[in-house]
């Protein structure tokens, strides 16, 4: 391989890494899909010497780097601190065979470090990186170009990206990057359905049905303690902010992806503040504001009030992740009995539902150092970890050691003395390496109760379709926090400007979101979109 000092020291002082990542973490999954069995060098050259093994099969000719005791360097973001020689680190190297030293940095510091690692060539065997500049990291000979050597061994990574491996236009002629499958959690419009029965009524299916279950939560006692003490919707300004979780569903049940571009008839790629319905949903929630049935103080309040309203039962609705909802506030919640909460799908004028889809970030990825002495070992150790064993493993510990299952079914695990304390089981490894090819069928997704799982694969089914574009925006680069603040404003005017100036002043702010970037970058995001999908 390549190894380019001079070169390496003048890019690596030049590249503007903006990572901060974790490398695909998130709150949820994708829809869960059945990697193949991985497991040690050892395993898979069993597997080919198979009797069951096409013998016309050729094995192809090595393409890599196999020299298993080269030891494989990985660097990846983790505010949590393992201990050096950790449980789960030494049986992630029993179970692919390779010698593995894990550097973990903060988020903040991942940049620096990345940079200083490749200027003094020693550039770590796996690393995480943003599309733009692995590019750059492509051109300069820093990354390998590893599909010959996971497709060989890697059976597991192959499959579960199969539908997303070569959407990075840095992989276009190979595999310099590996995106994560996962995708984020599509919000969720949750209705407490104790109230709902208290009250008599059904689980609302649209916009007027939504806003007669909104009235009754405020002004018909659904707790039954005889007082005004209760109301429907809860948000806050900051979650009305462009891709906010807030009204998500009810600009969704108008055709409208929440804070996401969005096509025009013509082609145009533009706002999803420009859709043609914008301003009926606008006017629809600001019937829902006037009628006193969402959280009074939603200009000012903050997150954790906003919550907690919705935690000792005074707020009946709220759009937020399902993983959040009924699984991770289970313990949060004060009455006794626990509220009981369900998803309700808010159809529009046109038949239109859901919220904003959510998509694999194809943007950012892991990639293996074009100087790796062992990269068969590196694929080795994706595909582990892009299976369900390996993602048990590096997020809940060593089963039978650490914990123990004791309801799949219904994502029930138990920890196991003394990893019962977090910070000795942090200390063991658990979870810190839970983002290293985190897959899509991944631990923190089936620890999810049975009706979480449900509702989050049920949304991503119902969401909204928008233009991703792949492909770095340049004027976004340069204006796009202007232009948001001018579009965030503007939402929060339009909600308690009076009715006959709303036209005037929803076409004031788009005025000003266009001469600040706005027509730019509508005509630069027309152009990358249309490329995009030649």
């Amino acid at each position: 391989m390549k190894r380019k000092g001079t070169k390496l020291l003048g890019l690596a002082m030049a590249a503007v890494l903006t990572l901060g990542m974790t490398a695909c973490g998130g709150d949820g999954g994708n829809k869960a899909s059945e990697p193949q069995p991985s497991g040690s060098k050892e395993t898979q050259q069993s597997a080919e010497k198979s009797p069951s093994s096409d013998a016309s099969e050729v094995t192809p000719e090595k393409t890599w780097t196999d020299d298993d005791n080269a030891e494989i360097t990985i660097l990846m973001v983790s505010d949590v601190v393992a201990d050096e020689n950790n449980e789960v680190l030494k049986t992630l190297e029993e179970k692919t065979g390779t010698k593995i030293r894990i550097i973990l940095v903060s988020s903040g510091d991942y940049d620096t470090k990345l940079r200083s690692m490749i200027s003094a060539d020693s550039c770590p065997d796996i690393f995480s990186v943003k599309q733009e500049t692995a590019a750059a990291y492509k051109e300069a000979g820093v990354i390998a170009n590893a599909q010959d050597v996971l497709e060989a061994v890697a059976p597991n990574v192959i499959e579960d990206t199969k539908d997303i491996l070569h959407e990075p236009a840095i992989n276009k002629d190979g595999v310099y990057i590996v995106p994560c499958p996962q995708k984020g959690n599509v919000i969720c419009c949750a209705i407490r359905t104790d109230w709902l029965k208290n009250l008599n009524l059904e689980m609302p299916t649209d916009l007027d049905s939504f806003a007669k279950v909104m009235h009754a939560f405020t002004y018909d006692d659904p707790d039954g303690n005889g007082k005004k003490d209760t109301y429907g919707y809860a948000f806050n300004l900051a979650s009305l902010n462009g891709g906010g979780t807030s009204f998500q569903n009810i600009f969704g049940a108008y055709g409208i992806p929440k804070g996401q571009p969005i096509e025009l008839a013509d082609g145009t790629v533009t706002t999803w503040a420009k859709h043609p319905q914008f301003l009926d949903a606008i006017r629809y929630i600001r019937g829902l504001i006037a009628d006193g049935v969402c959280e009074p103080d939603y200009v000012t309040i903050p997150n954790a009030d906003m919550f907690n309203k919705v935690w000792t039962g005074v707020a009946g609705c709220i759009e937020w992740s399902a993983i959040a909802i009924t699984n991770n506030w289970v313990n949060r919640y004060t009455e006794d009995p626990m509220p009981t909460w369900e998803y309700a799908v808010i159809k529009g004028p046109e038949g239109q539902f859901g919220a904003s889809e959510k998509y694999p970030d194809v943007t950012q990825g892991w990639a293996f150092s074009a100087s790796c002495k062992n990269l068969e070992g590196a694929a080795r150790i994706a595909n582990y970890c892009m299976s369900e064993e390996g993602s048990d493993l590096l997020t809940l510990g060593i089963e039978g050691v650490m914990y123990k299952w004791a309801d799949r079914q219904n994502g029930k695990i138990e920890y196991i003395e003394p990893y019962t304390d977090s910070a000795t089981h942090r200390s063991a490894g658990g979870y810190v390496y839970a983002t290293l090819f985190k897959p899509s069928s991944n631990a923190e997704f089936r620890t999810l109760n049975e009706q979480t799982r449900q509702a989050t694969m049920d949304a991503w089914t119902r969401g909204i379709a928008w233009p991703y574009i792949l492909q770095v925006s340049e004027v976004r680069n340069e204006s796009g926090a202007d232009m948001d603040q001018i579009l965030n404003e503007m939402v929060a005017d339009l909600l308690t400007t009076d009715e006959s100036k709303l036209e005037s002043t929803y076409q004031d702010y788009i005025s000003e979101w266009e001469s600040t970037g706005g027509k730019d970058w509508e005509e630069e995001a027309t152009a990358l979109w249309k490329e995009q999908n030649k």
